[in-house]
């Protein structure tokens, strides 16, 4: 038990929502080359970015690689940061996106990726899963989160997630971005003017949309799961494992949610009530 107490303090700390870089964007370019591929990652608060690393998970692979170390992006304070591929023409990147800089852009094929491949960020030192998107050891083609020429976008308020909450993202359909850039032979919009990076919002108090949210017990022992909050209304939840997989999506009925089915371990779960949404860390043992 003493372990197990330990191992949570510890995830606790991991997916805590301050001071982590939280995955953000995710752009499948349409340049010359698939270009640019971008990823953006939101710090939020005073993240050092020597203890994240980048990783990928491609195709139909079961494997995590291609292992980015994000030392250079230094100390970062509520700001946004980006892995870039563009064949080593960082305007291509700049000239979409004037946000993207040398200055807080990194090169690297680990954004070599496009619609069925996935994004995770690991803390180096634990392999702990921060943020990720897609989901793992499952090719995307033809899945709700496919983002084959095209982008996605973490929903304001939300993250980072441990693993793939699709919930949490907006994904434009597949090709959105066959016609746009500024770097076509027949020159479309800008992508900036589409995607629009850097316009991410998280505040501590979006994870307390819900006034009074109360979940408990947590740690859980056994089956039943309570929650309550201020207006008492219906409520409903989805709790996802740390790859981002659904495991339950359930109505709150008299305040208790059967978790039965649930192995031990860590979860993300995601309450509704009148419209508002909120995100807590839940373990069961």
């Amino acid at each position: 038990m003493k372990k197990l107490y330990t191992l949570l303090l510890s995830l606790g700390a991991t997916f805590s929502f301050a001071q982590t870089p939280v995955l953000t964007a995710v752009v499948d370019g349409p340049c010359t080359g698939g270009y640019p591929k971008v990823c953006e990652i939101y710090a939020n608060g005073t993240v050092d970015f020597t203890a994240f690393t980048l990783q990928n998970q491609t195709n139909t692979s079961t494997t995590w690689g291609a292992n980015l170390d994000l030392t250079p992006l230094g100390t970062r304070t509520n700001e946004f940061v980006y892995v870039v591929l563009t064949g080593g023409n960082l305007s291509i990147a700049t000239n979409e996106f004037p946000g993207i800089t040398a200055a807080n852009s990194i090169e690297n094929g680990v954004v070599n990726l496009n619609g069925d491949d996935r994004l995770r960020i690991i803390n180096t030192a634990t392999t702990a899963v921060i943020d990720q998107f897609g989901v793992s050891d499952v090719d995307g083609t033809g899945t709700s989160w496919e983002w084959l020429d095209t982008y996605a976008k973490r929903n304001n308020g939300t993250g980072p997630d441990a693993g793939f909450v699709e919930a949490n993202w907006t994904i434009a359909p597949i090709n959105t971005l066959d016609t746009a850039g500024t770097c076509l032979a027949s020159p479309g919009p800008q992508l900036q003017t589409i995607v629009q990076l850097g316009n991410f919002t998280l505040s501590s108090s979006s994870f307390n949309a819900i006034e009074g949210l109360t979940m408990y017990p947590n740690p859980l022992k056994g089956n039943t799961l309570y929650l309550t909050s201020t207006a008492n209304a219906d409520m409903s939840v989805q709790i996802f494992d740390v790859l981002g997989k659904e495991v339950l999506n359930s109505k709150v009925m008299n305040n208790i949610v059967n978790v039965s089915g649930l192995n031990a371990g860590v979860y993300i779960v995601k309450v509704t009530e009148e419209g508002k949404t909120a995100t807590r860390k839940l373990a069961i043992q």
